[in-house]
């Protein structure tokens, strides 16, 4: 009787206790189900998922590590079925417990999944609802990380104001401080981060999270030039259990910064750095780098970039090393090629690896045009008999290195065709010669079979019975083989008047081409000027002269930079380039300016309809000149353009048109104005 009492009380009170009622027993039951259940389990999953993003993050210690560790896709492939299973642990509580007081850390937890889940929309949708219910710094101190990461500053600030003027315990003080330094390194503010990150490691304890600040601290220090407090970070991260790489990394930079490279050699010699000899190689190499020994530089770090897992990083610093030290810039070119194809596309220099790499290999295009034209300009020059020798020089060498390398040439003669087939590419002799230079300028002699462009080819015929092939084919009666391959060669050499004046436009175009792309795309203000000196100097009376100036202007020093501005002053006054460098000088025009540029315009504007042409044009130089910079500069040089078309003044006029398109291609005016270069060329 007594055990039926029992069972119908609590049948009644269970059936008493919905997730709806507000009753005490009700909300208690719900409490302690959410707590010891679904809330418990779901958090021991959280933390083991964040203990495993840490323990499985990919450190590049060839840059400075970033505070935070930045937010990767690829975690939830791994972790897939744990992640939807927080999820879904943390969503029993919204739907099975609603009345009880676990609610938010129900969706805190849901919103750590979604992150996990790298479903950052989601992620902060749900922190935001978590926020409307209740202001939880947990929330406020994840969506601050997830702007931050995702380089959303004005959104990030906001929060951060918010939670810096409110209060916070121990841990998320911490959490904070690291987000604030993390901010900070973002911006390029190392001392800001210092300070912070020092405020931060009050709260830290021993440990592999203290170890890689510390660390963080060491590398901040040693590129703020402050040598000294960096040794003392390092130093500090070998006595707060660090793991294996972070102890490696911290002895390393210490002996790199005392200069200690003995010790650093010591290291490469001991059996049990056998794998890591490739980060001891570029720590020998970053300090030869400070001490501008480049060549000792480039040795260590080429053999550091043997099984390095990240090479990327190191052909990245090789490509600047190539391009700004050692101005070897074909090198770096190909050095900057390998960054963009081994670095991960989350690292934060894979973007700008890219576009170096787009940069650079247009670079190298330009150098091999210039190249390839300025040779077959020499080459009209030379007599026949010349020319003829160097053919059979050409053809003896090609001979002795098929033989050297021990590979077979295939030899074969092309059946005569007619003029009808000569647009077919391979019917056509000149065009032919010309892609076979470009190639081997590319990708030098290689010879016609499988898998010509691959590294390391597997060999399918022995050397010597390559070599005897070679000779044997080389021994046979060539005499009519030669004669064609000689006349075809000749035939891509612009012996006559027309055919040199393309070569000559051909390599004036790419000399301008390339000394532009030097200075507004690489920054390399040397090959600028070497480039755009050598074009001036080879072509006068160029049409390119203005712009050249200009970018010459930009990327010289001193006196040679004066002398560029007043050559371009006096040879361009209508130029818009002159107005370009008068910008740059004065800075942005205040409103007064703007104003009294708006009314010279409409005065130059109506003498232009009063057909004084050459009136109105001369109030668009005075305007250029004194008001540089105006928001009607487009409608300016477009009116000049107008005022020599009615002086007709077609050159003029096509050089103002041209000027204009170029500068201002989002301008309404762009249409006409290329209707009327189309109208001036024909």
């Amino acid at each position: 009787m007594y055990r039926r009492l029992v069972f119908l009380f609590l049948a009644l009170s269970t059936w008493s206790c919905s997730q709806f009622s507000n009753k005490p027993m009700a909300v208690a039951f719900h409490n302690v189900n959410a707590k010891y259940n679904a809330i418990w389990q779901a958090s021991r999953l959280e933390k083991e998922l964040e203990r495993k993003l840490f323990a499985e993050r990919k450190e590049s210690y060839n840059a400075t590590l970033p505070i935070r560790i930045p937010l990767d896709s690829s975690f939830k492939q791994g972790n897939e079925k744990d992640i939807k299973e927080l999820i879904r642990k943390a969503s029993l509580v919204i739907d099975r417990h609603q009345n009880s007081r676990y609610i938010i850390d129900a969706y805190l937890l849901i919103g750590k999944g979604r992150i996990y889940q790298y479903d950052l929309k989601n992620a902060i949708d749900t922190y935001k609802y978590v926020n409307s219910l209740e202001i939880r710094p947990e929330a406020l101190l994840a969506l601050y990380e997830i702007y931050l990461q995702q380089q959303e500053f004005t959104a990030a600030e906001k929060i951060e104001e918010f939670l810096s003027e409110n209060p916070l315990n121990s841990n998320e003080k911490k959490q904070f401080l690291l987000l604030k330094a993390y901010s900070y390194q973002l911006a390029d503010e190392p001392v800001k981060a210092l300070s912070l990150l020092q405020e931060a490691s009050k709260y830290l304890k021993k440990g592999e999270e203290k170890a890689r600040i510390s660390f963080i601290m060491g590398q901040l220090f040693a590129d703020n030039n402050q040598p000294n407090l960096a040794v003392e970070s390092f130093k500090t991260t070998l006595k707060t259990k660090p793991s294996y790489d972070l102890n490696l990394q911290s002895s390393l930079a210490i002996h790199q910064i005392e200069g200690n490279v003995d010790a650093l050699e010591k290291m490469l010699k001991d059996p049990k750095n056998e794998d890591n000899k490739s980060a001891i190689y570029v720590k020998i190499g970053q300090y030869y780098y400070t001490k501008k020994d480049y060549k000792k530089a480039k040795e260590n770090w080429e053999k550091g970039g043997e099984n390095n897992p990240n090479k990327g990083e190191l052909y990245f610093q090789l490509g600047g090393l190539f391009a700004k030290q050692l101005k070897a810039y074909d090198l770096a070119a190909n050095y900057y090629d390998s960054a963009a194809t081994y670095l991960a596309n989350n690292h934060p220099d894979y973007a700008k690896a890219q576009k170096l790499k787009k940069s650079w290999a247009s670079y190298t295009s330009f150098s091999k045009q210039i190249a390839l034209q300025d040779s077959l300009l020499h080459l009209a020059t030379l007599s026949p008999q010349a020319l003829h020798e160097l053919f059979l020089k050409q053809q003896k060498d090609t001979v002795k290195k098929s033989v050297s390398a021990a590979t077979t040439a295939p030899i074969f003669t092309r059946r005569p065709f007619n003029a009808d087939q000569q647009n077919f590419y391979f019917n056509n002799e000149q065009a032919r010669i010309q892609g076979s230079i470009e190639f081997s300028n590319r990708w030098g002699n290689r010879t016609l079979e499988d898998f010509w462009n691959r590294k390391n080819k597997n060999a399918s015929l022995s050397n010597s019975t390559t070599v005897s092939t070679v000779t044997e084919k080389t021994n046979l009666p060539q005499t009519n083989t030669t004669g064609v391959a000689e006349e075809t060669w000749l035939k891509a050499i612009p012996f006559s008047a027309n055919a040199a004046n393309k070569a000559t436009k051909l390599k004036e175009e790419s000399l301008f081409k390339l000394g532009k792309l030097a200075r507004l795309e690489l920054g390399e203000n040397t090959l600028a000027t070497s480039t755009l000196q050598q074009l001036l100097a080879e072509f006068p009376s160029t049409a390119f002269e203005a712009e050249a100036l200009y970018v010459l202007y930009l990327s010289q020093e001193g006196t040679a930079k004066t002398n560029s501005r007043k050559t371009l002053f006096e040879r361009y006054p209508s130029s818009y380039f002159k107005t370009m460098i008068l910008k740059l000088e004065n800075g942005a025009l205040t409103e007064n300016k703007e104003i009294q540029a708006q009314k010279k315009y409409e005065e130059a504007y109506e003498r232009f309809k009063s057909k004084e042409f050459a009136m109105a044009f001369e109030a668009c130089l005075a305007i250029q000149q004194n008001t540089p910079g105006s928001k009607l500069e487009d409608k300016i040089v477009f009116l000049m353009a107008l005022c020599k078309a009615g002086l007709q003044e077609s050159a003029e006029c096509k050089r103002l048109l041209g000027e204009f398109v170029q500068s201002f291609p989002t301008s309404p005016l762009v249409a006409e104005a290329n209707e009327m270069l189309k109208l001036i060329n024909k």
